[in-house]
């Protein structure tokens, strides 16, 4: 497990993905106070935490090679690191606090609240991963490399079941996610996803 910097969601950020248009959309006065809220409450539930796991890797036209064993069978993802010697395999979440809070929220029919926790929760996971990838970015811009964009399982040909393979190499158990039959990820508010690392 690494270190994470606080992440706080901004209610910009928060109307942005509710579908509110900067300077279009009118938010009445009460819903904006009533969104706040829930925003400064949710924001006391986000526990980010996040593994991270890297490797020199070897490719061919559609499977990907890492020294520990590790093997991906994808074209799509070897396509995305044909130019990559290095990866990173990295999954974070926010824990499950939020997600106990919005679902006693939809239990009690209370929707619109456990639509802003909801949507606040896929903020903060998202902006979990995105610190983290910029600590990465920075680290190997040191030493002459750049990354390639991330790419998660679900995404192409890298079907959903190939992420407990992910998972397991990463070391995710560590930090409580697991997958559940249908491969959907617990905490919800989870993220995994494959960087590689090419020579400036």
């Amino acid at each position: 497990m690494i270190k994470v910097p606080e992440v706080k969601v901004r209610f910009s950020d928060l109307l942005t993905r509710l579908g509110y248009l900067k300077f279009r959309t009118r938010v009445n006065k009460r819903i904006v106070i009533l969104m706040e809220d829930l925003l400064n409450f949710a924001q006391k539930l986000i526990r980010p935490k996040v593994m991270i796991a890297f490797e020199n890797i070897e490719l061919t036209k559609n499977e990907i090679f890492f020294e520990n064993g590790y093997k991906i069978k994808s074209s799509d993802v070897a396509a995305m690191l044909k130019n990559s010697f290095k990866a990173y395999g990295i999954t974070a979440t926010i824990g499950n606090m939020l997600e106990y809070r919005r679902k006693k929220f939809s239990q009690n029919g209370n929707i619109f609240n456990a639509l802003i926790l909801d949507t606040i929760g896929s903020i903060a996971v998202e902006e979990t991963i995105k610190l983290v990838n910029l600590q990465i970015k920075n680290y190997e811009k040191k030493n002459n490399n750049i990354l390639t964009k991330r790419y998660s399982p679900g995404y192409g040909d890298w079907t959903l079941e190939f992420n407990k393979h992910l998972l397991d190499w990463i070391g995710a158990n560590c930090i409580g996610i697991e997958l559940n039959e249908c491969y959907q990820m617990s905490p919800e508010k989870s993220i995994s996803a494959l960087i590689g690392v090419e020579k400036l």
